[in-house]
């Protein structure tokens, strides 16, 4: 009889680790997507970043082609930026925003072009962020951008 007791008890144990287990299952994948979400976040986001500055140093230097300038058009800044474009997620999309444009000290837009020297080449780079834990999508941002500001030599 004391055999048949034992056998029960620990069946039972069993089946109560089991309901633990499927109990702390669910927080655990909900924490572990949000450390992924997290890492895909700074990762889209130092991309973002490092466009901008990229795009921005190279467009200070070679502005344009052509005798109409237009700012960013240079064939220096469309290597740089097919080059970010196979880096940075979501950067070739349709929805991404690159804007570049000629400012002064004081952030104010020089219409003037090519820029003159001693202003500065102002690049934007925006891309849409998607995340994948339900619970986050409620704060996270729907796009990361960053903005970098080069002097013209």
């Amino acid at each position: 009889m004391s055999r048949f007791i034992r056998r029960r008890n620990r069946d039972r144990s069993r089946g109560q680790s089991l309901v633990e287990f499927a109990l702390v299952l669910l927080p655990f994948l909900v924490i572990l997507m949000g450390i992924i979400d997290l890492g895909r976040g700074i990762y889209t986001y130092n991309g973002v970043a490092e466009a901008a500055r990229e795009l921005a140093r190279v467009t200070a230097t070679h502005m344009c082609d052509a005798a109409p300038c237009t700012l960013g058009t240079s064939t220096e800044t469309a290597n740089v930026r097919s080059t970010q474009n196979s880096l940075v997620p979501g950067l070739a999309g349709a929805t991404a925003v690159v804007t570049y444009t000629c400012t002064d000290l004081k952030d104010t837009t020089v219409t003037t072009l090519p820029c003159p020297s001693g202003d500065f080449v102002k690049v934007t780079v925006s891309v849409p962020f998607q995340v994948l834990t339900p619970v986050l999508s409620m704060v996270a941002p729907s796009t990361l951008g960053s903005t970098t500001h080069v002097e013209i030599p």
